[in-house]
């Protein structure tokens, strides 16, 4: 099986995070840091940016990388730490819906699994 590279953004906003709902034709179900795969020739920032405005309809910056994760079934993600203007407007261009959380040691309801270790990586070394 081939390792598939991905990227997540890590984009926050005082004590709070962004989550989004994956599409309901995009499985697994459940909410997630967004990003998606990178494409041949993209570097993960180039990516994450691509993905970013195709999905939310921002532009943002990507800074460093944050945590790698690889899981059991060969996706291999990167959180990045990412901005947006404090004025940028969300608007999903795939009907997903989005949310801001509350960066708590309490894990979100859904949160995919793969995400869910980040979430106690960032939540424990704040």
């Amino acid at each position: 099986m081939a390792e598939i590279e991905v990227v997540a953004a890590v984009i926050c906003r005082a004590d709070q995070v962004l989550l989004c709902l994956r599409p309901p034709d995009k499985p697994p179900a459940g909410w997630e840091f967004p990003g998606g795969k990178i494409e041949q020739g993209e570097t993960p920032a180039e990516a994450l940016r691509r993905e970013l405005k195709e999905e939310l309809g921002v532009e943002s910056t990507v800074f460093d990388c944050m945590y790698r994760i690889r899981t059991s079934g060969g996706v291999k993600i990167r959180f990045m730490r990412t901005g947006v203007a404090p004025d940028a407007v969300i608007i999903p261009q795939e009907g997903q819906r989005f949310c801001w959380t509350e960066l708590t040691s309490e894990t979100p309801a859904d949160l995919l699994p793969a995400d869910v270790e980040f979430w106690r990586f960032l939540t424990f070394s704040r």
